[in-house]
C-alpha cells in the first residue's frame, strides 16, 4: 500500500512537472506572437500619425506605405480598415485627366457600397474625397455642394480635424472662385483648428491657400510674405516639390506687382523641376505662366513657343490650364493683329472659364475681348462686351470687398466716354471735326489723360486708406480686444435687427447666455495669464458651434452670448450641451491639465407659436440671463432653459 501511494504521488509530481513545461512552452510561443501582434499595430499607427500629419511624401512612398498597410491591418480591424480605405481614396492618382477621371468613377462606385455599420468620420471624409475629384474634374458646383455637406456634418459630429479638413478645401475654392470673404473666413478658420491641434503639415497647406487668397485679393506684398516662410520651412525639410511649387506661386505674386524678369526666373525653376520629374501637366501650367510674363515684357516670340509646347500636354480636359492658356494665345493674337483668331481663341477660353465659375478670368477676357472689337471698328460688338465686362467686374468687386485699380477705372471711363459718342454722333461732318480736332491735340490729350490718371490714383489711394482706416477704427470699436469676438455694444445691436426680423418672418431666434464657473478662483490659482487662455478656449469652442463668428459676443468679464437665428428651442438645448462639451475638450488640449474649463449656461427661445412672446430682445435676454442664475444655483457645469412666459 505505501509502495502504490509512492507510486502515485511520483507519477502526479512528474503529470503536474509535464503540465508546468507545457505551459511554459505555450507562453514562450505565445508571448512573442502578442509582442510582434502589438508591434505591428503600432507600426500601422505610425504610419497612419506619417498621413494624419499632413508631411508631403513621394507617390513612391505613399505607394509603399500603402501596400505595407495592406499587409499588416487584419480583416477583423474594421477601424483600421476604414482608415486605410480612406487614404486610398485621397492618395488615388490625378496626375492626368485620365486619372481623375478614373478616381472619380472609382469614388463615386465606393459612395454608393458605404456599408450602414460604417462611421460618421468614414462616410464625411469619403464625401470630402469625392468632392475634391469633382473639383479636379471642373464640376464646381458639385464640388462646392461636397464640401459645404461636409463642412455640415462635421460640426453635426463635433470632429475638429474634418471641419478644419473640409472649411480649408472650401476655402481653396472660394478663393478659386473670387469669393474672398467666404475663403478667409474658412481659410482663416481651418488654419486655427489646424494649428490647435499641432497639425503641421496641414496648416503650412492652408497657409498656402490663405497667401494666394491674398494674391488674387490684390494683396501680393503680403502672399509673398507667407509664401517666403512656406519655401524656407519645406528648403529645411528637403523638400524639393513643395519648393518648386511655392516657387511657382511666388512668381504669380510676382507678376501681380509687375516684376516680370523675376518672376520668369521663378516660373523657370518650377518649370525645370517638373519637367526634370515626369510631370508634364504641371509643367505645360508653368510654361503657361511664363508665356504670360513673356507678354507683358512684349516678348511675343518666346511666350508662343512655351504655349505651343504646353498645348501638347493641357486639353480642355484641364478646364483650369486650358481658359488661362487660351487666353495668353488670343492675346499674342491680338497683339499681332490677327483678330478673327485671336477671337476664336477667346471663345474655347470664355467657355472653360463660365465652366469653372472664374469670374476673376473671364473679366481678364471680356476687358480683352472688347479691345478686339474696337480695334475692328466693331463698336456695338466692343460696347456690349465692356458693358459684360463692368457688370461682372462689380460682381467680382462685391465678393472681394476690393476696388478697381486706378489703371482700369481711367480706361474704363476713357472706352465708355468714346462709346457713348460714337454712339451719339449723327452728323458726319461734326465728327470729322472732332476726330481732326483730337489729331491735332494728341499731345495735349495725352497730357490730360496722364493728369487727370495721376489725380484719380492719388484721390483713390487717399479714399481708400481713409475708409480702411475708418473700417478698422470701427472694428476695433466693436470687437473685444482679448478674443476678437464682438463686442458688448456689436452683439446687442445685432441681437436687436435678428429680433426685429424674427417677429416680423414669424420665425425662431434662441439665445445662449453662459459664463466660466469658478473663473475668479481660475485666475487666483493659475494667474490671470492663464485665465485670459481660458476666455479664449471658450471664444475658440464658442466659434464652432456657429459658422458666424458675428453672432457670438463677449458682453462681461467671463460672460459671453450666442445669438441663434432660426433655431428652435430643441436644438438650443441640443447646442448648449454640445457648447459645454467642446469647451472642456478644447480647454484639455490648450489648459493645464489640473484644470478642468466647465460653465454654466442659459438657454431662451423666441417662438412664433408661443403666446405671448417677449416684447423686446432685452426680456428675451432677461430670460436667458435667469435660466443661467438658475444653473449657478443648481450647482454649475450644466445647462438650464428659461421658463416661458405666464
Amino acid at each position: 500500500m505505501i509502495s502504490y501511494l509512492f507510486q502515485r504521488e511520483q507519477e502526479t509530481s512528474l503529470l503536474r512537472y509535464c503540465l508546468r513545461y507545457l505551459a511554459i512552452c505555450l507562453m514562450l510561443l505565445i508571448g512573442p506572437l502578442r509582442v510582434a501582434m502589438a508591434e505591428e499595430k503600432a507600426q500601422v499607427d505610425q504610419i497612419f500619425a506619417l498621413f494624419d500629419s499632413g508631411e508631403t511624401m513621394t507617390r513612391e512612398s505613399i505607394e509603399q506605405n500603402i501596400s505595407l498597410l495592406e499587409k499588416l491591418i487584419s480583416s477583423d480591424d474594421i477601424v483600421r480598415i476604414e482608415k486605410l480605405n480612406l487614404l486610398k481614396c485621397w492618395n488615388q492618382p490625378s496626375e492626368t485627366e485620365a486619372d481623375v477621371s478614373r478616381s472619380l468613377k472609382h469614388t463615386e462606385q465606393i459612395l454608393t457600397q458605404i456599408p450602414p455599420t460604417s462611421s460618421p468620420h468614414f462616410v464625411i471624409d469619403l464625401t470630402l474625397c469625392h468632392a475634391w475629384f469633382l473639383q479636379l474634374s471642373g464640376d464646381i458646383t458639385g464640388a462646392m455642394e461636397g464640401y459645404s455637406k461636409g463642412v455640415k456634418s462635421a460640426y453635426e459630429h463635433e470632429n475638429i480635424k474634418l471641419i478644419a479638413d473640409a472649411r480649408s478645401l472650401r476655402g481653396a475654392l472660394y478663393s478659386y472662385i473670387g469669393d474672398f470673404s467666404e475663403a478667409l473666413d474658412d481659410l482663416v478658420t481651418a488654419q486655427g483648428l489646424y494649428e490647435s491641434l499641432n497639425l503641421t503639415g496641414w496648416a503650412n497647406i492652408n497657409l498656402a491657400d490663405i497667401a494666394t487668397s491674398f494674391r488674387r485679393y490684390g494683396d501680393p506684398e503680403s502672399a509673398i510674405k507667407y509664401y517666403n516662410k512656406l519655401k524656407e520651412f519645406y528648403s529645411q525639410k528637403g523638400n524639393q516639390e513643395q519648393v518648386a511649387n511655392v516657387t511657382s506661386d511666388i512668381g504669380l505674386a510676382l507678376d501681380e506687382l509687375g516684376e516680370h524678369e523675376q518672376a520668369i526666373e521663378n516660373f523657370r525653376f518650377s518649370y525645370q523641376y517638373f519637367k526634370e520629374h515626369k510631370y508634364p501637366l504641371i509643367a505645360a501650367i508653368n510654361a503657361t505662366n511664363i508665356a504670360y510674363s513673356l507678354i507683358q515684357l512684349n516678348r511675343l516670340d518666346e511666350a508662343e513657343t512655351y504655349l505651343t509646347e504646353a498645348a501638347q500636354a493641357i486639353t480642355d480636359k484641364e478646364p483650369t490650364a486650358y481658359s488661362f492658356m487660351k487666353l495668353f494665345i488670343g492675346k499674342i493674337r491680338y497683339q499681332q493683329g490677327r483678330y478673327p483668331e485671336a477671337l476664336g481663341e477667346l471663345a474655347a477660353a470664355e467657355n472653360a472659364f463660365r465652366a469653372m465659375q472664374n469670374d476673376r478670368g473671364l473679366v481678364q477676357l471680356l476687358q480683352l475681348k472688347s479691345e478686339i472689337y474696337a480695334a475692328m471698328n466693331d463698336l456695338p460688338s466692343a460696347y456690349q462686351t465692356l458693358q459684360q465686362f463692368v457688370a461682372l467686374t462689380r460682381k467680382v468687386e462685391d465678393n472681394s470687398f476690393a476696388h478697381q485699380t486706378t489703371e482700369l477705372k481711367v480706361k474704363f471711363d476713357t472706352s465708355w466716354i468714346e462709346s457713348e459718342n460714337k454712339r451719339l454722333l449723327d452728323n458726319q461732318k461734326l465728327k470729322e471735326q472732332e476726330l481732326a480736332l483730337l489729331e491735332k491735340n494728341k499731345s495735349l490729350q495725352l497730357i490730360i489723360l496722364l493728369l487727370t490718371g495721376f489725380i484719380l490714383a492719388i484721390v483713390s489711394l487717399f479714399a481708400y486708406k481713409q475708409v480702411h482706416r475708418n473700417r478698422h477704427l470701427q472694428t476695433i470699436a466693436l470687437t473685444d480686444y482679448l478674443t476678437q469676438l464682438p463686442n458688448r455694444r456689436y452683439i446687442y445691436a445685432q441681437a436687436e435687427r435678428y429680433f426685429q426680423l424674427a417677429i416680423k418672418q414669424q420665425t425662431a431666434l434662441s439665445v445662449i447666455i453662459f459664463d466660466a464657473d469658478h473663473f475668479k478662483k481660475i485666475n487666483d490659482n493659475f494667474g490671470h495669464e492663464i485665465g485670459d487662455q481660458a476666455l479664449l478656449t471658450i471664444a475658440q469652442a464658442s466659434q464652432a458651434i456657429t459658422a458666424d463668428r458675428a453672432l457670438i459676443g463677449r458682453i462681461g468679464g467671463e460672460e459671453f452670448l450666442i445669438l441663434l437665428p432660426n433655431t428652435d428651442a430643441n436644438r438650443v438645448w441640443e447646442l448648449a450641451h454640445e457648447l459645454q462639451t467642446l469647451i472642456t475638450r478644447y480647454g484639455a488640449i490648450n489648459l493645464p491639465i489640473e484644470l478642468k474649463l466647465t460653465v454654466s449656461a442659459g438657454v431662451a427661445t423666441l417662438s412664433p407659436e408661443s403666446k405671448p412672446q417677449d416684447e423686446s430682445f432685452a426680456h428675451l435676454l432677461k430670460r436667458a440671463d435667469n435660466a443661467l442664475y438658475q444653473a449657478k444655483n443648481a450647482g454649475r457645469n450644466c445647462v438650464k432653459a428659461a421658463e416661458k412666459i405666464a
